[in-house]
C-alpha cells in the first residue's frame, strides 16, 4: 500500500465535508442547541484523523489499513448525513445522534470517553505506561499532527460552550495504539506455523469473527493445533455492518457472525442450505437455518431496569408487546442499547422491539414504533453496568450479564416471546476446491458444534447452545436463567434490518420516492376515525416524509383523477427532483394549495404511467418507491386499462437493472384482490389502511426505507 493509495482514501474527503456540514450547522443552529453541537468535538476527531496520516502503514498491513479507514469513512459520512437533517428540520436529536457517532470514531482510536448521560463512558484510558505502545511509535513529526507545538489544531470557529480539556496526550496514545496493531498485523494467530506432532504443516485458516465470539475460538486454538492434520486459525474481529468488508478484503474463509440476520444480508443465495448435519433441512423450532449458514450457540436479549420499571413492564403483560406499549404511552419508556450498526445485540434488541407488533399490527405500525422509539432512545457501549434512569429500559444481551449480581438493576427475561442473538457460521467460497481448506473448515466446525470442545467454547463466551440450554456458570438461584424461556422470534429479514437502520441513521434513508395522491372528491372525506380530511391528512405526512429524506434524495408528489390534462389521468404537483432547500421550500408551497377536485379515479392508468416513469428515473444502488395513495376505485374514467391489461403492462415495463417497489395504499374496506393481482408481475402490493394513525404509520414506513 504506498502513500498515494493511503491519502486518496475518501476517509480523508468525508472528514473536510464533515467540517463543511458542521459549519452549516453552527450557523443555523439557535442557542439551545449550541451545547449540543458543541458534543461534535470535530478537533479530537481531525486530530486523530490527523495522527493517522502522519503514521502511515507498512504495505504488508494495508488490509487492516484499509479496514480501519473504510470504517472511519462510513461512521464520518453517516455523522455529515445525521447534521444534514439537521440543516433540513432543526431537530437536535440529529446533533446528538452526530456527536455519538464521532464519539464512535475516537472510542475506535481508543481514547477515553466523556460522560454521555447518567454512567455512559467510552472505553477506559489505555495506560499510558504502557512499554509496548510506547516503543511501537514516537511523537508524531513536528508540523503534521495538530498545531505548531503538536497538539489538538485551533478549535474551528463552529463552537460556542467553553472548550472541553484537552485529550490531545490520551489521543497520541490512541494513534500509537492503532499503528502498533497495524504493524503486527489484522489478525490474532492462533496455533503453530511449523510442524505439528504429527509432522504435518499447519493448515491457515482465515476466520471474520464477531468480538463476542473469539473467546469461544481461542478455547479450540490448542486442540486444532496439535491434531495431526494441523489447523492454525487466523482470526479477524470485526462487528456489525464493517464486518462484511473484513470478510471481503481478508479473503476469509469463514465468517462467524454474533447473529444471522448480518448474513441475510451477504450474498446468501450463492450459498447453499445448512441442517444441522449439513445437509439442508430446519433448525431448531423448526426455523429454517438461512442460506448457507449454520446455528453456533444462543444469547437471549433481556430488560435491565429499576425495580420500579421492571414492575410497570409486568402491569403491561410483562414482555416485548407491553413494552412496545410503554415506548408509544403518554409516559413514553426510553430504549437504551449498543449501536445496532456495529453490534448484533442493539441491532437484534430493536429489530425484535418492531417485531413486536410486527404480526399483529403490521408492518406500518412497526416502523412507527421504531420510529418513536428513536426519539427518546439512548445508545450506550456498557450496556451492561449504565447507569439508568427511572424511565428506562436496556435491552441487554444474556451473555455480557454472565456477572450480574444484585437487584440494580433489575433483569427480567420477557414473558411473550424470546429475542435471540443466533450466533451463526457461513462458509465463504474462498478456496473452496482447496481440500486443504474444505478439511479445516469441517475441522473448525465440529469443534465448535459437537462434544466437550463445544461446551468449552460456548462456556468461555458465556453462551447458550442452540437448544437455548445456558452454560453451568449463568446458573443462579432467583435470577432469570432458570425459568423456561417462551418461544424465539424468527430471524431478522433483510427488510426488518433496513428499518432499523433507516430508523436510526439517516444516511440509510437514500431512497427516490414518487408520491401519487388521489385528489378527486372522495379525498376531501374525514379520515376513519379522524376529523381531519383524507387530503390533509396526506399533505402533512408529505412534508413529514421530505422532512425524514436526507438530501440525496429525490421526491416527487402527483396528484391524480380521471382526464386531468387532455387524456393524461394526472397532473405534477412537484416535480422529481433532489431535495435542495429550494426545493422543499417549493415542496411545501405546492402541497399547501393542494385541493380536491370534481373529479373521476383514473387509478389503473395512473399506476402505470407511475410506474414507468420510476423505472426510467432510478439510479443504480438506490431504493426507488412508488406510492400510490387512493380510496381503491377505477371509475367514471372512459378510457381506462382493464384489471387484466394493467398487470400485462406493468409485466411488459420491469426492467430487472432497474427495480423499483410500487405500493398501492388503499383507505377503506374494498376488496384489494383485483388490484394485487395486477400489481404481482412487479412485486406490487396493495396495503390497506382503516384509521388516520394507519395514514401516520404508513408514510414513516415509507421514510424507513419502503412499504413491501
Amino acid at each position: 500500500m504506498n502513500q498515494a493509495e493511503f491519502e486518496g482514501h475518501s476517509l480523508w474527503s468525508a472528514v473536510d465535508e464533515l467540517r463543511q456540514v458542521l459549519i452549516e450547522a453552527d450557523q443555523v443552529a439557535g442557542q439551545e442547541q449550541w451545547q449540543a453541537l458543541d458534543q461534535m468535538r470535530f478537533d479530537q476527531l481531525q486530530y486523530t484523523i490527523r495522527g493517522m496520516r502522519a503514521h502511515r502503514p507498512p504495505p504488508e498491513a494495508e488490509a487492516y489499513a484499509l479496514a480501519t479507514m473504510d470504517r472511519f469513512h462510513s461512521i464520518v459520512t453517516a455523522a455529515s448525513a445525521e447534521l444534514g437533517a439537521f440543516l433540513i428540520d432543526r431537530d437536535e436529536l440529529h446533533l446528538i445522534n452526530a456527536a455519538r457517532l464521532v464519539d464512535q470514531a475516537l472510542e475506535g482510536m481508543g481514547r477515553p470517553g466523556r460522560p454521555m448521560g447518567p454512567g455512559r463512558t467510552g472505553p477506559p484510558l489505555p495506560d499510558p505506561a504502557a512499554p509496548v505502545a510506547a516503543a511501537a511509535v514516537g511523537p508524531p513529526p513536528a508540523g503534521e499532527v495538530g498545531g505548531p507545538a503538536g497538539g489538538p489544531p485551533p478549535r474551528s470557529h463552529a463552537r460556542h460552550a467553553a472548550p472541553t480539556p484537552s485529550h490531545g496526550p490520551a489521543l497520541v496514545i490512541g494513534i500509537a495504539i492503532l499503528v502498533l496493531a497495524v504493524a503486527v498485523g489484522t489478525f490474532i494467530a492462533f496455533g503453530t506455523t511449523g510442524d505439528s506432532d504429527g509432522g504435518a504443516e499447519c493448515t491457515s485458516l482465515r476466520v471474520v469473527t464477531a468480538t463476542s465470539y473469539q473467546p469461544a475460538l481461542a478455547s479450540v486454538a490448542d486442540r486444532l493445533a496439535t491434531r495431526p492434520d494441523c489447523v492454525r486459525l487466523e482470526v479477524t474481529t470485526a462487528d456489525g455492518r464493517n464486518a462484511e468488508t473484513a470478510v471481503d478484503k481478508r479473503h476469509a474463509h469463514v465468517w462467524i457472525t454474533d447473529d444471522a440476520s448480518w448474513l441475510e444480508r451477504y450474498e446468501a443465495e450463492e450459498a447453499e442450505e445448512y441442517s444441522e448435519d449439513g445437509e439442508g433441512g430446519k433448525g431448531v423450532e423448526g426455523e429454517s437455518t438461512g442460506p448457507g449458514y449454520r446455528r453456533l450457540a444462543t444469547s437471549p436479549v433481556l430488560f435491565a431496569s429499576s425495580p420500579a420499571m421492571a414492575a410497570r413492564i409486568q402491569r403491561a403483560g410483562g414482555g416485548w408487546a407491553g413494552l412496545a406499549a410503554l415506548v408509544e404511552s403518554r409516559r413514553p419508556v426510553s430504549i437504551v442499547t449498543r449501536d445496532p450498526a456495529s453490534t448484533g445485540d442493539g441491532l437484534v434488541a430493536l429489530g425484535g422491539l418492531g417485531d413486536a407488533v410486527w404480526d399483529s399490527q403490521g408492518m406500518d405500525a412497526s416502523a412507527l414504533l421504531l420510529d418513536t422509539a428513536y426519539r427518546t432512545h439512548r445508545t450506550a457501549s456498557a450496556i451492561a453496568s449504565t447507569t439508568l434512569a427511572a424511565n428506562q429500559v436496556a435491552l441487554v444481551p444474556e451473555h455480557l450479564l454472565s456477572h450480574h449480581r444484585g437487584d440494580r438493576p433489575v433483569i427480567t427475561a420477557p414473558g411473550d416471546r424470546t429475542v435471540m442473538m443466533r450466533y451463526s457460521w457461513y462458509a465463504t467460497d474462498v478456496d473452496a476446491s482447496d481440500p486443504a481448506i474444505e478439511s479445516a473448515r469441517t475441522a473448525l466446525l465440529t469443534a465448535l458444534t459437537k462434544g466437550s470442545s463445544a461446551d468449552a467454547a460456548r462456556e468461555a463466551a458465556h453462551l447458550r447452545d442452540v437448544h437455548r440450554q445456558p452454560p453451568a456458570m449463568l446458573y443462579a438461584k432467583g435470577t432469570w436463567v432458570g425459568r423456561k424461556l417462551p418461544k424465539s422470534n424468527p430471524v431478522l429479514d433483510a427488510h426488518k434490518v433496513e428499518h432499523v437502520f433507516a430508523t436510526w441513521f439517516a444516511a440509510d434513508r437514500k431512497a427516490d420516492v414518487l408520491v401519487v395522491v388521489d385528489i378527486s372528491g372522495s379525498m376531501a372525506a374525514p379520515a376513519p376515525g379522524s376529523g381531519t380530511p383524507l387530503i390533509g391528512l396526506v399533505r402533512q405526512n408529505v412534508k413529514h416524509l421530505a422532512r425524514k429524506l436526507p438530501r440525496a434524495a429525490r421526491l416527487g408528489v402527483w396528484g391524480f383523477g380521471s382526464r386531468l390534462v387532455d387524456h393524461r389521468d394526472y397532473i405534477v404537483v412537484d416535480p422529481f427532483r433532489p431535495l435542495t432547500p429550494k426545493h422543499r421550500s417549493s415542496l411545501k408551497k405546492e402541497l399547501n394549495d393542494l385541493r380536491v377536485r370534481d373529479t373521476g379515479t383514473g387509478l389503473y392508468d395512473t399506476v402505470l404511467g407511475a410506474y414507468r416513469f420510476a423505472v426510467t428515473k432510478a439510479r443504480p444502488g438506490v431504493n426507488f418507491q412508488v406510492m400510490v395513495f387512493t380510496d381503491g376505485l377505477n371509475q367514471d374514467d372512459r378510457r381506462t386499462h382493464s384489471v387484466g391489461q394493467l398487470r400485462r403492462a406493468l409485466a411488459r415495463a420491469a426492467d430487472p437493472k432497474a427495480p423499483v417497489g410500487l405500493t398501492v395504499v388503499q383507505v377503506g374496506q374494498r376488496s384489494p384482490k383485483k388490484l394485487q393481482a395486477a400489481l404481482r408481475p412487479v412485486g406490487g402490493e396493495v396495503v390497506t389502511i382503516d384509521s388516520a394513525d394507519d395514514v401516520v404509520a404508513t408514510f414513516i414506513h415509507l421514510a424507513a426505507g419502503g412499504l413491501h
